[in-house]
């Protein structure tokens, strides 16, 4: 099972986490929280339907390069929804020449999220737990990897199994698929290398399965990686009363 995929015209990869079950058998509760790709080529009727859903705030992952390239767009910036909090400060692009895509390492990149947005995760968790009835969504540009790894995080802190974490995180690659192949085709074209470009497109469950052996080695546990970015227990408690039941 997966997150709940809503279906809308400016966005390919926008999901509603509710519904997910808990290792113990609890269920995420729905409408509280959404993870997705860019808001910023949202129509007026996506714009509606994400309103009605009760969205009251925005935090958007992306680099400030990317901001000002691609924009917020009108949904984010209403109402005071748009909190521009970069999880990493440089992120990666297939179309950027000056990157050696022979040196990068995905995961060991998801590792280095965990390390330089720690204070971004805990703010985002923090803005969940006390939230109240209100919705919140994350999100990148491809919603699959800066969003994946927080995803992850969550999850994790709400007792997911890794499988089921792990299946989530995977789905990206089929909802952004229709986009990835008109991407490929213009970035082949101007003579990038096709399995690199796959390569940073694809969400393959081998790589969220090392991302959370990863923090098990590196942290010991999810909740030594969340003492360590500060997260207490009072954000803890209401993470699971506002989003379990």
């Amino acid at each position: 099972m997966t997150s709940q995929r809503i279906l809308l015209e400016g966005a390919h990869n926008f999901r509603d986490l509710g519904g997910l079950v808990t290792a113990d058998g609890r269920r995420v509760v729905g409408r509280r929280v959404f993870r997705a790709d860019r808001l910023s080529r949202l129509t007026a009727a996506d714009s509606a339907l994400l309103t009605s859903l009760g969205i009251t705030r925005v935090f958007d992952l992306r680099s400030s390069a990317e901001l000002a390239t691609d924009g917020i767009g009108e949904f984010a910036a209403a109402a005071d929804r748009h909190r521009h909090v970069p999880l990493v400060q440089v992120a990666l692009r297939a179309g950027d020449p000056t990157i050696d895509w022979t040196s990068i390492n995905l995961q060991d990149r998801y590792l280095e999220m965990l390390r330089e947005g720690g204070a971004v995760i805990r703010a985002v968790l923090e803005q969940i737990a006390g939230a109240g009835a209100c919705g919140t969504v994350f999100h990148c540009t491809g919603g699959k990897d800066r969003t994946g790894v927080l995803a992850a995080v969550l999850l994790r802190t709400l007792g997911a199994a890794d499988e089921l974490i792990i299946e989530d995180y995977a789905v990206s690659e089929r909802y952004l698929d229709p986009i990835v192949r008109l991407y490929r085709e213009t970035l082949e074209a101007e003579g990038f290398d096709p399995a690199a470009i796959m390569y940073l497109c694809g969400s393959p469950p081998q790589r969220m399965r090392d991302l959370l052996a990863g923090i098990d080695e590196v942290w010991g546990s999810i909740d030594d990686y969340l003492e360590t970015i500060g997260v207490g227990q009072e954000t803890l408690t209401g993470l699971r009363r506002r989003l379990l039941v």
